[in-house]
């Protein structure tokens, strides 16, 4: 939300002398989109794009990196709704993919758009998997894409499973 997953993920792979690997945010960098209800009506109840608050600038999000010294060339962003960004985002594999997007929207066009990328034997952990239109679209993905993989709870909300197929 304020980059705190990405900054983790990129100290990691500092600490751990990871050089070849490549970070990306993807986000609007001003909040969310408002629901598309005709497309997604499982959304209508979703109001998130009325609190301004949830909106964190990319300079910020930078700043952030910065604090701790994490802000280098293996720390990408694409800024933008996940609509517009991510369908033919051009990057081919992924070894973990973290989805964030809270609405039915943004979390099935982040699961077409990122899931076939992911390599066997990658995780997805989606954060918002108790929010209903979230829970909805992940559950519609995997039924349509035939996807049997475990789903492990994280805490009250987040949850993974490892890609094996």
């Amino acid at each position: 939300w304020r980059g705190g997953a990405i900054i983790f993920m990129r100290s990691v792979l500092k600490a751990y002398g990871e050089t070849n690997r490549q970070i990306w945010g993807a986000d609007s960098f001003c909040g969310f989109p408002a629901p598309n209800v005709k497309a997604y009506p499982v959304d209508s109840d979703m109001r998130l794009h009325e609190y301004k608050e949830l909106s964190v600038p990319l300079a910020e999000v930078k700043a952030n990196f910065d604090k701790y010294d994490l802000l280098d060339e293996a720390v990408s962003f694409l800024p933008g709704f996940f609509s517009e960004t991510l369908p033919g985002f051009p990057i081919e594999k992924f070894s973990l993919i973290r989805l964030d997007g809270d609405l039915y929207e943004s979390t099935i066009v982040a699961l077409e758009s990122l899931y076939p990328k992911l390599s066997i034997g990658g995780y997805l952990i989606v954060d918002d998997y108790a929010i209903p239109s979230c829970h909805q679209a992940v559950c519609d993905y995997r039924v349509a894409n035939r996807i049997a993989e475990e789903i492990i709870p994280i805490d009250w909300t987040g949850v993974y499973w490892r890609r094996l197929q």
